[in-house]
């Protein structure tokens, strides 16, 4: 896929998921003794919406660990990233009445936990003359493929985890557990051209750790290490995608007793939730290991 497009090209994942299942159902006729087919399981799917949940989330898990470029060569996690994203694509473009997400979804936490491994120790590479080679995935694919948006409540939250890692540079779990509904205000302020700009303003303390200053100095660096102030700014172009009221949607699904709480910003979501429900999620923080899951898929995004 080129670095430069700004869709998804989901042929890449069907085409790399139909040549990797080619080689697999050859390789095990080949090596199987004689009748053995009349007892083995059944041949892997060409067809991945031929694959009901349990075959897909078994095999996914097994492709990403062996999949190949057609020369034999390994792809590199941020290629493979790209394909899975290609082939969740087309699970919501061409099948109808079954929404799945493969990042997500409890049922393919084996898959999803395998490619977040491989992503976890991926860092974008620089060519011979210094310049850098941009990840495969980039931030509207994953608008696209239904990962960042308010879909779900996991979604939802994997968007403003995103939102927070690009804006405001959180690139480590502890950064993000930091991290609380006291600390953000919906402000605004003069814009000449829509009148009027939204943003949301987060006060926080530092994580850096103090330098051995004196004098006034010493007080001026206290003073802006203990009161950081950090902005993320509407998109108005596109509503959707708009960081303040992706944000005023969380606070509207979560409980009424967090929104003041100085200790949790990600919340654990409730189980089995209709999308229409008025709460989303639980008082309880998110899981440590999802946080750090989803943060680990998020680094691996070009923009950030």
């Amino acid at each position: 896929p080129s670095p430069t497009a700004s869709k998804v090209n989901h042929l890449y994942g069907v085409k790399a998921w139909k040549s990797w299942v080619r080689q697999q159902n050859k390789q095990r006729t080949q090596s199987e003794p004689p009748f053995a087919a009349l007892s083995r399981p059944a041949d892997l799917k060409e067809d991945i919406l031929e694959c009901n949940s349990v075959e897909l989330s078994f095999a996914l898990t097994r492709f990403v660990q062996e999949v190949r470029r057609p020369n034999g060569d390994a792809y590199s996690p941020d290629s493979i990233f790209y394909l899975c994203l290609g082939i969740q694509q087309g699970q919501y473009l061409f099948l109808q009445g079954r929404i799945e997400n493969i990042f997500t979804d409890p049922l393919y936490g084996q898959f999803a936990g395998e490619i977040t491994e491989m992503l976890r120790t991926w860092r974008p590479k620089f060519s011979p003359g210094g310049a850098v080679a941009a990840s495969r995935v980039a931030e509207s694919y994953l608008w696209e493929c239904k990962q960042l948006g308010a879909y779900s409540p996991i979604v939802l939250l994997n968007t403003l985890l995103f939102f927070c890692t690009k804006h405001f540079g959180y690139t480590t779990l502890e950064q993000h557990r930091r991290l609380s509904f006291s600390n953000f205000t919906r402000c605004s302020k003069p814009c000449s051209r829509t009148g009027k700009s939204s943003y949301l303003l987060h006060r926080s303390s530092s994580t850096a750790p103090p330098r051995q200053e004196t004098g006034w100095f010493s007080e001026h660096l206290r003073k802006r290490q203990t009161a950081e102030e950090l902005e993320m700014h509407q998109n108005v172009a596109n509503a959707l995608q708009c960081p303040v009221r992706l944000y005023e949607f969380y606070l509207s699904r979560c409980p009424e007793s967090v929104k003041k709480r100085t200790d949790v910003f990600y919340l654990q979501p409730e189980q089995n939730v209709h999308t229409h429900s008025c709460h989303w999620f639980t008082c309880q923080p998110l899981e440590r290991s999802t946080l750090e899951s989803m943060l680990t898929r998020i680094l691996a995004v070009r923009e950030v």
